[in-house]
């Protein structure tokens, strides 16, 4: 059992940490600006995928297949999100649903570890993983009618979970120790 924690605990400060930083940005940075990031990535990759086009045809001798399957999907996408930045927009709360989801099942398969191991606070972790679960399926399932609430949300979400996952560690840490 003290395997298993101690090779997830970096990991886990990782995902916690990012999930408090994107959390803040979900909730402080509106649509607009949020659009204009997937511009801004949209332009860069569009611009990879030309420039990796261009070693492709231009140094036809030398060059490998990987420029030429690097670069199609990249400018293609690239397009996509510099005339299509909404729609990447609209996919975050999905995203970060799906997200949710995921982690807080990771979290109940911690806390029937830690059932199994006679921890006495196993319920407590385990109930915070059933509010991040539902709140995970009502994001992915129910989104609501302004693309700014569900990001602000969705950053409350990702920010609640980090400070669980970090306060989880904690109180493992000091019954595995």
């Amino acid at each position: 059992m003290n395997n298993f924690f101690r090779q997830s605990n970096s990991n886990l400060r990782i995902f916690a940490l990012i999930y408090i930083v994107f959390g803040f940005i979900l909730c402080f940075f509106n649509k607009n600006i949020l659009i204009n990031a997937a511009r801004i990535i949209g332009i860069v990759l569009f611009a990879y995928g030309v420039y990796q086009l261009f070693i492709y045809f231009s140094q036809r001798i030398a060059a490998t297949t990987v420029s030429l399957f690097s670069g199609i999907p990249c400018t293609l996408i690239g397009a996509f999100m510099f005339f299509s930045p909404q729609s990447i927009v609209a996919v975050l709360p999905v995203l970060a649903g799906f997200i949710l989801i995921v982690n807080s099942v990771m979290q109940m398969q911690k806390s029937f570890i830690l059932k199994d191991h006679h921890y006495d606070n196993w319920i407590w972790n385990f109930g915070i993983s059933l509010i991040t679960l539902i709140g995970g399926l009502i994001i992915l399932l129910r989104p609501i009618q302004t693309l700014a609430f569900i990001l602000q949300l969705v950053g409350i979400c990702l920010i609640i979970e980090g400070v669980i996952m970090l306060f989880n560690e904690h109180e493992i840490n000091k019954y595995v120790s």
